[in-house]
């Protein structure tokens, strides 16, 4: 059987798992396409039969809030850290809100080195981030290392504040560059490497929304 998933079922995936957090029991369909704002429940039926089909999701027949998650071999679960987190370690307990599916053979080594972010603002929507770019709400996967090259996509911790930002660097400065339309969102430039530390590379992202 296929196990692959589509942007849209990890999408729906991702849904569930954050609601479940949210609400502590599993979501209605209705709350599901509340959440993605589809037009319809038929969307999100159709989405969740393929899923159960492919034996990710399952539910007890004519019970409400049954949706469980299930992973075969090739899916793991990618803690979800919320929006960027302040002042605490990304993967600290308090942080986790829940645990998003992502298909293994995507990764490149340890699964434990990659973590979601919830997006927040618009200063990276313009980006292109496996041919996708980041909206408020969508989910960042991010992988943990500590350096980058120039160009790449990272997350940034200045003090005690992350931001998702292109870098660059000019010299002993370096430039934390938005691609955005917004043309309020401003490049922050530091001065050399010790102001600020490179929590990880984005790799993909989950669009929050649109079927």
């Amino acid at each position: 059987m296929e196990k692959s998933l589509t942007a849209k079922q990890k999408l729906i995936m991702a849904t569930i798992q954050d609601l479940k957090a949210k609400l502590g029991k599993a979501p209605t369909l209705e709350e599901i396409r509340q959440a993605l704002n589809y037009a319809g429940i038929s969307s999100v039926q159709r989405h969740v039969n393929a899923l159960k089909k492919k034996g990710v999701l399952s539910n007890e027949r004519y019970q409400a809030r049954t949706l469980e998650v299930t992973y075969p071999e090739q899916v793991v679960n990618i803690p979800l850290v919320g929006s960027v987190p302040c002042g605490t370690p990304f993967l600290a307990i308090e942080n986790i809100e829940a645990y998003i599916p992502y298909n293994k053979s995507a990764l490149r080594g340890d699964s434990g080195d990659y973590f979601f972010l919830r997006a927040v603002g618009d200063s990276m929507n313009n980006a292109s981030i496996s041919g996708k770019n980041i909206q408020d709400g969508d989910f960042v996967l991010v992988k943990k290392q500590q350096v980058a090259n120039p160009g790449s996509p990272i997350v940034a911790l200045i003090g005690d504040e992350a931001t998702i930002k292109k870098i660059t660097r000019d010299g002993v400065f370096v430039r934390l560059e938005p691609e955005t339309t917004n043309l309020n969102n401003k490049p922050i430039v530091l001065f050399g490497e010790e102001n600020f530390s490179i929590q990880g590379i984005v790799i993909d992202v989950i669009k929050k929304g649109g079927e």
